[in-house]
């Protein structure tokens, strides 16, 4: 994505071909990223342009303005003045690009989520009654799940949490994932404080001993290779409400 963001800025020249098909094989040749076209529409303002929004394998979107005849895209520009219809044009297409994509993702989410074990989550219990679940992908070396973790007190006010790991770090970090998961089955299932504890415990800077080092932590690698498999997911912390 960080690829064709850094080529939109620039004017491009197309083989003699269809629109959709130039702007896919210049897209390919230049970034190595296959792209398809969501939407296109002829500009009001520039009759010899069209608003494009191409779309990543990954599910990304990208707003472009392509040239009627194929020959060039630019990036979207404050220095191009538009009139109100094509600005109202370009936000309705792109607000409905992005909810048919949020769709899709939710989907694809819930099924993935919905094929883990429960053992595979830690559960924390929110404070309050017909509260809404949520999913947090995480990893226990991941500086923002730290500060996540920082924070889960207030979270369990408005949510119950299930935590699943993905580690994006070093073999350690699987390893704590794993024998936090190990500590976590020992407790009782209501004991959030005791979880909590625990998580405290590995979410932070330590040396393992070789005992620790000796974990099989294959339930954490299987998991992480699944999250990721989705191409939905991409870094983390992130978090989905069931």
């Amino acid at each position: 994505m960080k690829k064709i963001i850094a080529i939109l800025a620039c004017s491009l020249t197309f083989v003699n071909a269809g629109l959709e098909d130039n702007f896919k094989k210049s897209i390919k040749n230049i970034a190595d990223v296959e792209v398809e076209v969501e939407f296109k529409k002829e500009l009001v303002s520039f009759p010899s342009m069209f608003f494009v929004i191409g779309k990543t394998q990954g599910g990304d979107i990208f707003p472009v303005i392509v040239s009627k005849d194929g020959e060039y895209f630019i990036g979207l520009s404050n220095v191009l003045k538009l009139s109100n219809v094509d600005t109202q044009m370009m936000r309705d297409a792109l607000e409905k690009a992005q909810k048919e994509k949020e769709q899709k993702d939710s989907k694809v989410l819930s099924q993935l989520f919905g094929g883990f074990l429960e053992s595979d989550f830690v559960y924390l219990k929110g404070d309050g009654k017909n509260l809404p679940t949520k999913i947090v992908v995480t990893d226990p070396d991941c500086p923002y799940c730290r500060e996540h973790l920082k924070n889960v007190d207030a979270e369990l006010k408005e949510a119950n949490l299930k935590l699943i790991f993905a580690p994006i770090h070093q073999k350690e970090a699987f390893i704590k994932a794993q024998l936090i998961m190990n500590e976590v089955a020992k407790l009782d299932a209501g004991d959030t404080k005791g979880k909590i504890k625990v998580l405290e415990k590995y979410y932070r800077d330590i040396t393992l001993d070789a005992g620790q080092l000796k974990t099989d932590y294959s339930q954490i690698t299987k998991n992480t290779d699944k999250i990721f498999q989705t191409g939905v997911i991409k870094g983390v912390p992130f978090i989905f409400e069931e």
